[in-house]
């Protein structure tokens, strides 16, 4: 199966039981939000990254106007991690959501890549 010619597709990892099942050569991406002032952040690990690798984080402040001194809660960030398809297999890669440096909840994404 060829690798489509096309933008990354946008995978959910806020739903019940996800997965996706991919072609080598897909690049996919996750949207995350975190927001430091306040605690609020995210992380992944790729539990088999022969399989699936990421290839770069992608970040914005969501309201950059508000980025100035003595103001608060201006550093809201909207972010996204792209990832690649890059051999036959399964993976899972889970997505950490963190409040205070403690594990608020975790999201496991099974990824199917097939040939």
């Amino acid at each position: 199966m060829k690798p489509p010619d096309s933008e990354p597709i946008e995978v959910s990892w806020k739903v019940d039981n996800p997965s996706v099942t991919l072609p080598v050569g897909t690049e996919f991406y996750f949207n995350f939000h975190r927001h430091g002032s306040v605690g609020e952040d995210r992380t992944f690990e790729i539990h088999d990254d022969s399989v699936v690798e990421h290839l770069e984080t992608d970040i914005h402040y969501k309201h950059p106007e508000r980025m100035k001194p003595g103001w608060t809660g201006g550093d809201a960030e909207i972010g996204k991690w792209f990832f690649k398809a890059i051999k036959h297999g399964k993976t899972i890669i889970t997505v950490t959501k963190l409040f205070r440096f403690e594990v608020e909840d975790t999201y496991d994404v099974e990824v199917t890549v097939i040939e």
